[in-house]
């Protein structure tokens, strides 16, 4: 079995190998993350039921949905420009691109987090139906400052090829910081509310601002002062802005409306079955912030034989990975969702389901991340766009009939149609097939 595995490594190209490297650093940060936000779940589940853990994920849910708008698709634009830039040496290049992106989006995060704080009451009211959603989501939203600050330096880490610490500032230290604080307050026998978990939250997201603020100023240091190069990374953000916004909202589209469509104990539910259908994908998201940067350069250089050779043997990495996941759900699920706790066994059929249509996402590649990076951005927002109104019509029909159940049936239809649509046109447009066939 080592000689085979060791065999097959040994016929990796060199990107593909840099690739690999840059991604077991990022498993093994992202493996940390995992585990932090499951125990989160799992703690709260227990201890706030379904019910708690509903209005938790549905105030969080929004936020991100939100913390996309104040991003305007600056991340893509920071990785490209940076890993470009890096790979050029020209540091001017990459202190004007994060000081426009600091600027710009960090405004744009104030007026956010403002205006939706003055309406929370009556979004909370008449849209959810839920008045006790009010406070937590008031304090979630106090976070989409340093939030958007955070994710912009974790962007341009992931450009200078810093990748597990992009991930690492991204998305693992808050869970980690919260877990922690739950651990430490269950010793110490405090008692454990949601609005205690939403300042938890807030709290561990302005660490991490702090903490990411401080790196970013370690690993890049650049004497002169930086100017603002806000019209053409605009001009390139805007398209990213829809394909951003879409994505987001292809995967909280189906909590959010379980949220205004049932109630919170359904979102409960639900959530914790599309958070366990994710791990069904994680290889395919660890693998795509290794090979982001290393795609915007080799296109710019025009290997596209080296591209295709990385992006195939990759794309079969993760769909071993994925199809061991996905047996793992089908014969154990139920196991596994009653750790959670008894109520929990009921979303067994929306895991599966959710699982196969994050099984057709792996198998499909980084097809929406080639088209991104080798300047298509139109043609991926476009697409995003069709795939996210098709999924609320079919969310709607589906909740309104079938209750979580319809909600992952739309999701995984949605994802799989989505995906096969970007495989064709980035073979179509790029001239690569991200199918390892």
């Amino acid at each position: 079995m080592l000689d085979f595995f060791f065999k097959m490594i040994n016929k990796l190209d060199e990107n593909t190998l840099d690739v690999l490297k840059k991604s077991i650093s990022s498993i093994f940060v992202k493996v940390i993350g995992m585990i932090a936000a499951f125990g989160i779940s799992v703690f709260l589940g227990r201890s706030i039921g379904a019910s708690g853990l509903g209005v938790v994920n549905l105030a969080n849910q929004i936020v991100m949905v939100l913390l996309v708008l104040a991003m305007f698709g600056m991340q893509h634009v920071l990785v490209k420009n940076i890993a470009i830039s890096n790979r050029q040496n020209t540091l001017q290049n990459i202190k004007n691109s994060v000081k426009t992106a600091i600027f710009f989006n960090g405004s744009l995060a104030i007026v956010i987090a403002t205006a939706c704080i003055i309406f929370t009451y009556l979004f909370a009211k008449e849209v959810f139906n839920n008045p006790l959603l009010t406070t937590p989501l008031i304090i979630f939203l106090i976070a989409i400052l340093p939030q958007t600050l955070s994710r912009v330096y974790a962007a341009a880490i992931n450009g200078v090829g810093k990748v597990w610490q992009s991930n690492l500032f991204e998305q693992v230290l808050t869970s980690v910081f919260v877990l922690l604080a739950l651990l430490i307050g269950y010793l110490y026998d405090i008692s454990i509310t949601i609005i205690n978990v939403a300042i938890l939250y807030v709290s561990s997201r302005f660490l991490v601002f702090i903490i990411a603020f401080a790196y970013w100023k370690r690993v890049f240091q650049f004497p002169k002062p930086g100017n603002m190069i806000l019209k053409p990374m605009l001009q390139t953000a805007l398209p990213l802005l829809l394909v951003s916004s879409t994505s987001v909202l292809a995967t909280n589209a189906d909590t959010i409306m379980l949220g205004f469509l049932s109630d919170t104990e359904a979102v409960g539910l639900y959530s914790v079955a599309s958070r366990i259908a994710m791990l069904t994908s994680f290889m395919l998201l660890v693998s795509n912030s290794a090979i982001s940067p290393k795609l915007a350069y080799m296109y710019s250089e025009g290997n596209k034989k080296g591209m295709q050779k990385m992006v195939k043997q990759t794309t079969l990495g993760v769909i071993i990975t994925a199809t061991i996941f996905l047996l793992l759900f089908l014969f154990f699920g139920k196991f596994i969702l009653s750790i959670w706790g008894e109520e929990f066994r009921e979303s067994y059929v929306p895991l599966i389901i959710l699982c196969v249509g994050q099984f057709i996402n792996v198998s499909t590649g980084c097809s929406g991340l080639l088209l991104i990076m080798c300047g298509y951005e139109k043609l991926h927002r476009n697409i995003s766009f069709i795939s996210v109104t098709l999924n609320i019509l079919l969310n709607f029909v589906g909740i309104h009939y079938f209750g979580i159940v319809g909600a992952a049936i739309a999701t995984a239809i949605t994802i799989g149609l989505e995906n096969l649509i970007k495989v064709y046109y980035a073979k179509k447009m790029v001239g690569i097939l991200t199918l390892p066939i």
